[in-house]
């Protein structure tokens, strides 16, 4: 089995049923460069809840409540985040810049970070945005 069919053998249940598509078009066109992936990583504190509630709501609130990363990839010293979008617009441009924050924040500041959009439609202004903060945008059709 080589890298890329490990990797698209892999269960994505964590991302939306539009998302699953796009993914698997990526890492089939681009995959080979990554030496591994993760999936669903949480970065941020979540809520901050009074500790006199039960142990495991405070538990279920805090893994619901913090971000999440779809795919995070990981090359030799570069660590690549990903968010995974059909019509990637605004909302993943905001979404990648606080990963990018809370990732530093929580885990330090890799070597190398990239920062990258998986969509299928990108439009002008979205594309213009994207490569203003350093984004790269993989846009990956059927």
């Amino acid at each position: 089995m080589t890298k890329v069919e490990a990797f698209l053998a892999q269960r994505f249940t964590h991302m939306m049923a539009g998302d699953v598509p796009l993914w698997q078009r990526f890492l089939a066109q681009h995959g080979e460069y990554f030496d591994r992936f993760e999936y669903d990583i949480h970065v941020g504190q979540g809520v901050d809840l009074d500790p006199a509630w039960p142990e495991e709501i405070v538990t279920a609130a805090l893994a619901l409540t913090r971000k999440r990363i779809d795919a995070v990839g990981y090359r030799g010293n570069e660590v690549w985040l990903f968010e995974v979008k059909p019509d990637a617009g605004l909302s993943a441009l905001g979404q990648i810049l606080a990963y990018k924050a809370l990732w530093e924040r929580g885990k330090g500041k890799p070597a190398v970070m990239y920062l990258a959009i998986v969509t299928d439609r990108l439009n002008p202004d979205e594309a213009y945005l994207f490569d203003t903060h350093g984004i790269r945008a993989y846009i990956v059709t059927p």
